[in-house]
């Protein structure tokens, strides 16, 4: 069940990264645009710095799923299921802020959530079992 988990942290850290290829460099792009709502370029530009700022915010959760990764496969198993379940735990617990606030955007915080809640209860229940 931990490799499991591992594998679903890895998914969503590399979700993750893909958001934040999106927000902090193609934020202007017609793909970042249509997969947030944006519009136009013009009132892409209007966020463009809080969508930079934001977008590293999911780099590092994901850089901190992924050295959790690395420091479990290197044998310093206590250490790297703890990065990694602090990376995936919080990823998840901005998609249910999502979900709980923003009706529309529901369906987005489903897609960021479902990696990091697979994530964290195969690792959960790995630890248990």
């Amino acid at each position: 069940m931990i490799v499991a988990g591992l594998i679903f942290a890895a998914v969503a850290a590399f979700i993750h990264i893909y958001i934040f290829y999106l927000e902090s460099i193609a934020w202007e792009s017609e793909r970042a645009r249509a997969a947030f709502g944006t519009g136009s370029v013009e009132e892409a530009r209007t966020t463009k710095f809080m969508a930079f700022n934001q977008g590293f915010y999911n780099l590092f959760l994901a850089l901190l799923a992924i050295v959790g990764i690395a420091a479990w496969a290197a044998g310093a198993s206590a250490v790297g299921l703890t990065l990694a379940f602090a990376g995936t735990g919080s990823m998840l617990a901005a998609a249910a802020v999502l979900f709980i606030a923003s009706a529309p955007h529901r369906g987005a915080a489903v897609k960021q959530g479902a990696f990091p809640l697979l994530a964290v209860g195969s690792l959960g229940l790995g630890l248990m079992l």
